[in-house]
């Protein structure tokens, strides 16, 4: 059976509704919670220091995983280790790239390297490392392409065509 696991990191701000499927497996993270119980979503672990939670009474009928508030990991990166000890067929991390903390959405790109197939996604962005190899993509609107450590490009029906370029770590060409 096709397993989806959701990791919901704050800020939310969005209709989670949206993106996240029925019968699939959801954890909250911290604060994500309460967007969570808001938007009447089923949470099925809860992970955190809870330090920026409503209320730790929301989590009175919600499995849950504790952390030390001082520890080496973001709450974020504990939640997806859990959710990779689930043998899942996907993962998506929802949230968790917006708000006021850009420390943390800087942390949790590098975690598209720590955790295989791991997709970023909120209500107007999506964020995947691709593996070497030739890709063809759907999409609408505008597509961002980063090099790690580097990557050789083609691009092909872009406004900006490029054939076999070379995008290292840290250009910003590919905007």
């Amino acid at each position: 059976m096709l397993k989806i696991v959701y990791v919901v990191a704050p800020p939310i701000s969005f209709d989670l509704t949206k993106l996240i499927t029925k019968n699939s497996y959801v954890i909250g993270v911290d604060s994500a919670v309460d967007s969570l119980i808001e938007q009447d979503i089923k949470i099925d672990l809860a992970v955190g220091d809870f330090d920026s939670i409503s209320s730790l009474e929301v989590l009175k009928n919600i499995k849950t995983y504790q952390l030390k508030k001082e520890k080496d990991e973001t709450d974020t990166e504990v939640a997806l280790s859990k959710a990779y000890e689930l043998n899942p067929d996907y993962v998506y991390l929802i949230g968790g790239i917006n708000g006021l903390r850009v420390e943390h959405f800087y942390a949790n790109t590098y975690l598209l390297n720590k955790f295989p197939n791991l997709e970023i996604k909120n209500d107007q962005t999506r964020i995947k490392m691709l593996e070497k190899g030739e890709h063809m993509l759907a999409f609408k609107g505008y597509i961002s392409l980063f090099g790690y450590p580097e990557a050789k490009i083609t691009l092909e029906g872009f406004k900006y065509p490029l054939n076999e370029h070379i995008l290292r770590f840290g250009d910003v060409m590919g905007i």
